[in-house]
């Protein structure tokens, strides 16, 4: 991996190296007349506690190691980024692509409501709700819900997924934006008019911290409801139901 350059002056690198010598000189020094005064199993005793304190995957970029990550004051394994696919999934996409080797338009799936988005939104929802979601849904998207979990089911949700080029090679990206498919006049289809509006009432109730019952069964379940109806019970991932334009100067896709 190619080193990030440092925007600090070189005085003020060369200043933090003479610093970082000097403190490790003096923590040589203290040892060694620790050693002197105490013991080598006083060191041996100190150097043990340090252990037990921090563990070994302490380093200069602080304690967990590279595989960790700070969230909210806890120390969590660093997620995996393709973790949320079940094998019924994958499995359709090596299907699809294999049926179109080298396409750069059927190269990975991209999530209409960005699948970051349901966790928040299921955290707000009372058992009941969740258990409704997967009453409701699980017929109209059986291999999804074969999930052991509602989030990882709506991961999974067949309705949610076009077929595309990779992010890098989209001029259109909508990161963890909405990403709807339109039509080649570049309407937004059926399907992802219905998600449009999930998505929206997802976000407006994440950010008002609070679902009201009216509203998850109209503006939720329904039109989530109506998208899987529209799409069908299969996995489908299509190529054809997604439009590219290519721009001939950069050579990236975009929406119509």
């Amino acid at each position: 991996m190619r080193a990030q350059a440092s925007s600090e002056p070189d005085h003020v690198q060369a200043s933090a190296g003479t610093r970082r010598g000097t403190e490790h000189g003096g923590a040589s020094a203290a040892m060694l007349a620790l050693q002197r005064t105490a013991g080598n199993a006083a060191v041996t005793a100190m150097v043990q506690r340090s252990r037990t304190e921090h563990g070994d995957g302490c380093g200069p970029g602080g304690c967990g190691g590279s595989e960790v990550a700070q969230r909210a004051g806890k120390v969590v394994q660093r997620a995996n980024k393709k973790d949320w696919k079940l094998g019924s999934t994958q499995n359709e996409l090596a299907s699809v692509k294999a049926a179109h080797p080298n396409d750069p338009l059927v190269d990975t799936l991209h999530h209409i409501i960005p699948k970051s988005r349901f966790e928040p939104f299921l955290a707000l929802l009372t058992s009941a709700q969740v258990q409704r979601i997967r009453t409701d849904l699980a017929p109209l998207a059986p291999a999804a819900f074969g999930a052991p979990s509602v989030d990882k089911a709506l991961k999974n949700l067949p309705a949610n997924f076009r077929v595309g080029p990779r992010p890098e090679d989209r001029s259109d990206d909508p990161g963890p934006g909405i990403d709807v498919n339109t039509t080649a006049s570049g309407n937004t289809t059926p399907r992802s008019a219905e998600l449009e509006n999930v998505f929206a009432y997802m976000e407006g109730a994440v950010a008002a911290g609070a679902v009201v019952q009216a509203d998850f069964t109209n503006k939720f379940l329904a039109p989530t409801i109506n998208a899987c109806t529209q799409h069908g019970t299969a996995i489908n991932i299509d190529p054809a139901r997604a439009t590219w334009i290519q721009d001939p100067a950069t050579g990236k896709y975009r929406k119509p």
